[in-house]
């Protein structure tokens, strides 16, 4: 009769748990954001944590660069895993929270506004040792996101496609039906071919895939960038003969990444100062002389920015950079699980790609640069009620067996 007993109250039990498991569950928001582009020519959020950790809060990309022509339509292995960003993650701004529907995987939620968090400086200058004539980057970028505004306002040049059908900032199963311009959950893109199966289709060597099916969980949230603009983000490029120009970096608002399907972002910074001499110290520029002027050409950065996803999505360029041929081919995998103590762990991946003349030196250069991005995201959720039910449905069990 107590065995009886005891089954009858487990059983009990699983009817709670399940209807606490269907029940909106909210809770405070943790978790970090960061952006990859690549060895070759990588303008990274420089972040306030570290982007390792155990299982999926362990982001990371696999990673080939190379030289050579690559075979349609994928570059062939070696790849390899490398930090999703080696400059840090950004890391969640405190006191926010989320509701879900407590569905456990797959359970859907609108993001908050502004979740993630990080102040200018400290910044500083990076060394970037693959894109010569390119000596420098200094970033000082502020990052926040997403914004409150459904319909975001973007400057000039821009073509935005954020205006899906369900609300904006919204993570849930099948999302891709709800995003305009998307016509499943997997696809293949090329820069001015959106039907391409391989890199050549497109008018420019770039291309983005998302694959893996699944569930298809995922969602939008675009990340905002800002610079101080008493003293902002650069890129050191070496004119020869001694001369040395920075392009000021002219990215401002909303990023592409993330924030819809083919997004399009198109930024033009201002003009930059060019020196006469520039000494350097393990790669990065100790000292300036001999004033040229404001003359270094206008930087224009041209993104395309997808979804997030679960799924695995690869972005690649082919072409050259600064000029150099280069190939760089990024991918990473999301995923979505719960623990036997119903902890809910989600890593969100998505793709993009730009064209920038960011390694060019004379004023009449136009964009000849492609870059592959891959932008990462995690959010865990807190252990709850359903770790509670959980641990005594276990000892319940174990009573009952021994019974």
């Amino acid at each position: 009769m107590r065995a009886r007993h005891l089954v009858a109250t487990v059983m009990v039990l699983l009817s709670i748990a399940s209807a606490a498991s269907a029940a909106p569950k909210t809770y405070l928001l943790t978790g970090k954001l960061t952006s990859n582009r690549g060895a070759i020519i990588n303008v990274p959020i420089v972040g306030n944590v570290a982007c390792g950790g155990a299982g999926l809060s362990n982001l990371t990309v696999m990673q080939a660069n190379g030289w050579k022509t690559v075979p349609a339509p994928y570059e062939p292995p070696p790849r390899q895993p490398v930090a999703a960003n080696a400059y840090g993650c950004v890391r969640h701004a405190p006191g926010k929270k989320i509701t879900t529907t407590g569905a456990g995987v797959g359970g859907a939620f609108v993001m908050p506004t502004m979740v993630f968090e990080k102040a200018t400086p400290p910044s500083g200058a990076i060394h970037i040792p693959n894109a010569t004539p390119v000596v420098q980057l200094y970033t000082n970028f502020r990052i926040t996101g997403p914004r409150s505004a459904k319909v975001v306002t973007l400057p000039p040049g821009t073509q935005a496609y954020l205006h899906p059908p369900a609300a904006f900032h919204a993570f849930k199963k099948g999302a891709w039906a709800t995003q305009t311009g998307r016509q499943g959950s997997m696809f293949t893109w090329c820069w001015g071919n959106p039907d391409c199966v391989q890199v050549a289709e497109g008018t420019k060597p770039l291309i983005v895939k998302y694959s893996g099916g699944g569930n298809a969980f995922g969602g939008t949230m675009a990340f905002v960038v800002s610079s101080n603009p008493t003293n902002p983000s650069n890129i050191a490029v070496a004119a020869g003969g001694g001369v040395i120009g920075f392009g000021i970096l002219p990215s401002m608002g909303s990023q592409p990444s993330g924030g819809g399907y083919a997004v399009k972002v198109t930024n033009v910074g201002p003009k930059g100062p060019i020196w006469g001499m520039y000494q350097t110290m393990n790669g990065r520029i100790t000292m300036v002389s001999l004033y040229l002027g404001m003359n270094f050409p206008n930087v224009t950065n041209s993104n395309y920015g997808f979804p997030f996803t679960t799924m695995t999505v690869l972005a690649r360029n082919t072409g050259t950079v600064a000029g150099n041929p280069k190939t760089t081919t990024l991918t990473a995998k999301g995923g979505d699980t719960v623990t036997a103590m119903g902890k809910r762990n989600i890593s969100l991946v998505a793709g993009g790609v730009a064209r920038s003349n960011v390694g060019t030196v004379t004023p009449t250069a136009t964009n000849n640069t492609g870059v592959a991005e891959i932008a990462q995201m995690y959010l865990p959720e807190p252990g709850g009620t359903l770790s509670l039910f959980a641990g005594a449905l276990g000892l319940l069990a174990i009573a009952a067996s021994r019974r």
